[in-house]
């Protein structure tokens, strides 16, 4: 009896982020893999007005995420259904470190388009300062140039109180990704096939 690799497929609560992961699921199941997904219970506006802002929300995530994520291993592993993969989305890089102390395998999901993603990691490596200020010329590695008007909002109004909280949430997908043991994209190949031959890393730019 062939017995199925079981995944857990871990999404950051959004309609954007739930759908590709779910498709991504299917895509899983379809060639014999056990996928089990989950996102937060929280998955509504309750969720925000309980928190009191979309910052001590965000917080929530770093201070009870990693232990429900463990408790939720243990639990399936006790059910008859251990997890031998965690594939998270790129929003909760905490869930690598679960996978880390537990010894299974973590893979990061970038759910957004690969250009968004270049990006936000070249925020992340300092190569981009925000905010981008008119007539500012951004040149990335092989994309064409961008101006202010092609540039995240979040990369144009770091000024305002939620704002600098979701940029640093969204850079923060890169803070420990040399640490994966894969990294996944959603993105159609030969739409970004040149950004998608790069690969993430201390020599090399995405």
């Amino acid at each position: 009896m062939d017995i199925k690799p079981h995944c857990l497929v871990l999404s950051y609560p959004g309609q954007g982020h739930i759908n590709p992961m779910i498709q991504f699921s299917k895509l899983l199941v379809h060639e014999g893999v056990k996928v089990t997904l989950s996102t937060t219970r929280s998955y509504s506006k309750k969720g925000f007005e309980e928190a009191g802002s979309y910052k001590a929300y965000l917080g929530l995530f770093w201070k009870v995420g990693p232990q429900t994520l463990c408790d939720l291993v243990e639990k399936l592993a006790k059910l008859g259904y251990p997890i031998d993969c965690i594939i998270y989305d790129s929003m909760l890089p905490w869930a690598l470190d679960v996978a880390k102390k537990i010894g299974i395998v973590g893979v990061s999901y970038f759910t957004q388009h690969m250009a968004v993603n270049s990006i936000y990691y070249h925020v992340h490596l300092g190569k981009i300062k925000v905010p981008v200020i008119e007539n500012e010329i951004i040149s990335l590695p092989s994309m064409p140039e961008l101006q202010l008007c092609d540039m995240p909002s979040f990369c144009l109004t770091c000024d305002q109180y939620e704002d600098p909280v979701v940029l640093h949430m969204l850079v923060g997908q890169f803070s420990n990704i040399d640490k994966a043991d894969w990294v996944l994209c959603n993105s159609f190949y030969e739409l970004d096939k040149e950004i998608g031959q790069q690969k993430f890393g201390q020599n090399s730019e995405l």
